[in-house]
């Protein structure tokens, strides 16, 4: 068996991934890339035989066979299409790209190089609720799809401004450029596409913060980019079937703790998950099959997968990272083709910038490209 030699840009996010690269039998973290000294360093305590740069390219002639693309929103797009150009498979972190034209782009660079793999770093729909629940949509226990929710509320005020007081990356994205957290999952496990979107954006409030959290200080507001000046962006999405989806991307509200909300409504049953204070997390289910119910079933079904070994939490967010990268390099050796191929990694990203245009438009309906 060959081993594939795994390299990582991005350091901060892409460095749980990298130790759940390591996990697999057949892969070797050979390389890691950042411009931050400081993760560099971390990166070499945890893989002190790895070549360390400070330059992307450089990373590409180190004869690599992967590459975890972990960067910032912005560089996706630059880093994925030089990786596949170098004959590399690409893992990509979420979300798929920072404006339409560069999603095509990627995918023009995918169709140009057929022989390498390409997959979405979609990591929620590898959660354990996620994948049981597309188990039982597969078996038909929800019948035909009807509607469906999703929300991701994360105050993540305090990572819009650098030490110094300057924008992150983070302060020109658009809230709902981000939806994959919540849309992935739900086209996961129905199979639905989305076809048209409307947004709405919350412009109050989003300046006001905790004392302690330290965003906009100083009294820096004036100089954000227009886009940053909503933290809150809802979109309602209208499916090829006649279903529709709306989903809630929140970054600037106050809320602790941060979580993730599902429910998905069939002809023949319902699906939701438990929000926070209830912990752990559970699936919350009415299904006509079963009879004589009188409320909803309650399901002890939590992000993390049951079998999975007690290592494969490593890569941050539960078991998910070890599942998607499982899935990743099986797509690899067996050459067949990526659970989330850049066509899923399409029908999951452009409705959130298609439901954004609409925001700046009076909420206009938009056609979703379907390429």
């Amino acid at each position: 068996m060959r081993n594939y030699r795994v390299g990582v840009v991005g350091l901060y996010r892409g460095l749980g991934p990298a130790r759940v690269f390591d996990l697999m039998p057949d892969c070797d973290v050979v390389a890691g890339c950042d411009i931050d000294a400081r993760a560099l360093e971390r990166f070499g305590a945890l893989f002190p035989q790895a070549r360390q740069y400070g330059a992307y390219d450089e990373m590409l002639t180190h004869g690599l066979d992967i590459v975890f693309v972990a960067s910032p929103v912005p560089l996706h797009c630059r880093h994925t299409v030089a990786a596949l150009e170098a004959g590399c498979h690409v893992l990509q972190e979420v979300t798929l790209a920072g404006n339409i034209d560069e999603c095509r782009q990627i995918l023009a660079a995918v169709q140009a190089h057929p022989r390498q793999k390409f997959m979405l770093a979609e990591n929620c729909c590898y959660w354990a609720h996620i994948l049981s629940w597309r188990e039982m949509w597969g078996q038909g226990l929800l019948g035909d799809f009807m509607y469906a929710e999703a929300e991701y509320i994360h105050d993540t005020r305090h990572l819009l401004r650098q030490a110094d007081g300057s924008p992150t990356w983070r302060a020109s994205m658009p809230p709902m450029h981000y939806c994959t957290h919540s849309l992935g999952p739900l086209l996961k496990v129905t199979g639905e596409r989305c076809v048209a979107a409307s947004g709405m954006s919350v412009t109050s409030g989003f300046g006001r913060c905790r004392p302690h959290v330290g965003a906009f200080g100083n009294g820096q507001r004036g100089d954000l980019p227009v886009r940053a000046k909503s933290g809150t962006e809802v979109a309602i999405l209208q499916t090829a079937s006649g279903g529709v989806i709306k989903i809630l991307v929140a970054f600037g509200i106050t809320r602790e703790p941060m979580f993730h909300y599902y429910s998905i409504y069939g002809t023949d049953g319902v699906l939701e998950t438990s929000r926070p204070p209830t912990s752990p997390l559970q699936t919350n289910a009415w299904l006509d099959s079963v009879p004589h119910l009188n409320n909803m079933i309650e399901m002890p079904i939590t992000e993390n997968v049951t079998d999975a070994p007690p290592e494969a939490a490593q890569g941050g967010h539960g078991t998910a990272e070890y599942m998607m990268i499982q899935d990743f390099v099986a797509s690899i050796r067996d050459d067949t083709p990526p659970p989330l191929d850049i066509h899923a990694a399409l029908r999951m990203a452009l409705p959130g910038m298609c439901a954004h245009e609409s925001a700046l438009n009076g909420g206009q309906m938009v056609e979703i490209p379907d390429w």
